[in-house]
Formats: C-alpha cells, structure tokens, sequence
C-alpha cells in the first residue's frame, strides 16, 4: 500500500472514532478539566522548590515549567495515541482477535498501533504547549529559528522512541500472555522525565540518558528551545530513534511467528 492509502485509513479511523467519542461530551470536557486541575496542581508544586533558591542544578523556575510543560505533552500524546492501541493487544492475543487483524490486507504493526485514537485526551498535549508557552513568556525569551528546528526533531524522535520502547514491552504479550500493566511500567518510565536529567545524580543519570533514554524526551528538547543543546544531541536522538524503531519492529516480526492464532 502507497503512503497515501495509509493516510487515508487514517482519516477514516479517526473520523469514526470522533463520532463515537464526540457523543460523550460531558466526558470529554470533564477529562479536560481534569487534566489542567493536575497540570496547575504540578506547576504550583514544583514552585515550592525555589523557596529558598533561585535555581537548581542550573534550572530555574520558569525553565522547569518549560519540562513540566513538555512532560505533559509527551503523556498527553501517548494517551492520545499509544495507548488506546498498543494496550489493546495482551487482549488481542488472548482472545484470538489478532487473527482478523493479521488476514487484513494491511501492515499488521501499523494497524495495531494506530487504529484508534484517545480522544478525550487531546486536551493534555495542547495544555502542556500552553504551559509550555507561558513559562517562555514569563522569562521574557523567544527561541531562534534553530532552536525550533532542534526542539521540533528532539520532540520527534522522543515520539518515536517512546513508541519504540511501549510496542517492544507490549509485543512480550505473545509469551507471557496477560501484560494488561505494560502501560504502568511505560508510564513510569516516562515520569521520570517529569523533571530534568540534572536532578539526578551518578548512575540513575546516565541510565536515564542511555538505558531508558527518558533525557531525549523531555530535558533535551527543553534545552533545546532555550537555546542550551549542542545541536549533534538531536543527530544523536534521530540516530536512536531511528535504531529503536528498527529494533522494535524486528521484535514485533518475532513475536509474530510466536502467534499460534485463536484456533489452536
């Protein structure tokens, strides 16, 4: 199938999946409540930090809330994408539903991964931006055009490592068969990123800068648009995003020949 046909099926499952959801729109404006009751809540938090000091591990305040902005982001993105779909598959596998997905005459990674969409967490990553924004505004900075251009690769290739990371521990689903948790564990990795790199210390550092590369998802595109990172960085991150997928997909391949479908 041509790019162009995969961005059509697109379009159509998320235009269904609009109508559907768009039908409970208590729910949705009562989740996007929800999520900027918890996105003040964290802002006023990490406030309390500075009381006693204007910076720490060279961030400041404002600089924080440029994390905390983009920790929001990323989350709201994998619940607005990676979840709805990869979470799905402990249950695909169980129930033999796989099987109708693998006859589709269609990437079988693509459609598990992308079929739906969460549609009541699109508010979480426009919240994190307006946080985001507010905190580059309080500071009284506008980022140069090369810092943008960093900022918008690092946050990429933190998308596709992310993606990366969650389809290589929900595709362990095919041998241990009920992981319904994977999401905890991917949430907690991802949390750690709540705030940056340089608040830890020795080897949780460097785990979290090479082993679980939680760094490339929130800290280096903050440093980035403020102007901060050494530009190979996001050679570096295009490079392991670009590994990872490789690496996930090859798994996903494994896992497969793995699938005795639901007739056996």
């Amino acid at each position: 199938m041509t790019l162009r046909a995969y961005l059509r099926l697109l379009n159509i499952f998320y235009k269904n999946t609009l109508m559907s959801e768009l039908e409970y729109r208590t729910s949705f404006t009562a989740n996007v409540l929800t999520s900027l009751f918890w996105l003040v809540w964290a802002a006023l938090s990490v406030r309390v930090f500075f009381f006693q000091t204007e910076t720490i591990a060279g961030w400041t305040y404002n600089e924080l809330l440029v994390v905390v902005g983009l920790f929001f982001t990323m989350n709201g993105l994998r619940q607005l994408f990676l979840q709805p779909n990869l979470s799905r598959l402990s249950e695909y596998v169980q129930m033999g539903t796989l099987d109708y997905i693998l006859t589709k005459p269609i990437n079988s990674q693509f459609l598990v991964s992308l079929r739906y969409i969460g549609v009541e967490n699109c508010g979480d990553p426009l919240l994190g931006l307006a946080l985001l924004g507010l905190a580059l505004w309080r500071m009284g900075y506008t980022p140069g055009v090369i810092d943008v251009l960093l900022f918008l690769t690092l946050v990429a290739s933190a998308l596709v490592i992310l993606y990366s990371f969650n389809l290589m521990i929900q595709t362990t689903t095919f041998w241990l068969i009920n992981i319904r948790r994977a999401d905890s564990l991917v949430w907690s990795l991802l949390e750690a990123g709540r705030f940056p790199v340089q608040f830890y210390t020795g080897w949780v550092r460097l785990a979290l800068t090479v082993i679980v590369p939680v760094a490339f998802m929130t800290t280096f595109p903050a440093q980035a648009l403020l102007g901060r990172l050494p530009a190979w960085i996001a050679a570096v991150a295009l490079l392991m995003a670009g590994v990872l997928f490789l690496l996930a997909s090859a798994f996903w391949r494994v896992g497969l020949r793995s699938y005795s479908g639901a007739s056996s």
